[in-house]
């Protein structure tokens, strides 16, 4: 079973090495953000009956870098959007499940009222969960009997 913090953990193992040398924020952005600051964080979230057996979690991830300029900062999510669409799949850290990559979206450029170059994205996942199964005894012992 994945935890949000996981799914962040798990995001950010992707995202970060396009951001060499970041200052990378979980669930939080800084007050006074400054150049090279990713901040990573959950925004929304829902859950869909597939079968009997699972059920979907769809989750929605903000992600914000502040770059030296808007050039920058486009730059950046253009790559993590071509990383993105290319990968398809997000592997859950410390798992051998994975998060489906359902969309990417991000915003144009921005000033932010401290002055720092701001883009922001919107990542859609999708986690499939197994639902909780009544457990039954096992049988312990079988004796066949040929008539």
């Amino acid at each position: 079973m994945a935890s949000i913090t996981n799914e962040i953990e798990s995001i950010a193992e992707v995202v970060e090495p396009l951001f060499p040398g970041a200052n990378v924020y979980y669930q939080r952005i800084p007050a006074e953000p400054k150049m090279n600051e990713l901040s990573i964080r959950f925004i929304a979230g829902g859950s869909s009956s597939e079968t009997n057996y699972h059920y979907r979690l769809d989750h929605d991830f903000q992600i914000v870098y502040f770059g030296r300029n808007e050039f920058d900062c486009l730059t950046k999510f253009e790559a993590l959007e071509r990383k993105l669409n290319d990968g398809f799949l997000i592997p859950i850290k410390g798992s051998l499940r994975y998060m489906r990559i359902g969309s990417f979206s991000f915003s144009q450029p921005f000033k932010t009222e401290g002055g720092a170059n701001a883009i922001l994205g919107v990542l859609n996942v999708e986690v499939r969960e197994a639902r909780t199964q009544q457990q039954y005894e096992k049988i312990a012992v079988v004796n066949p009997r040929i008539n």
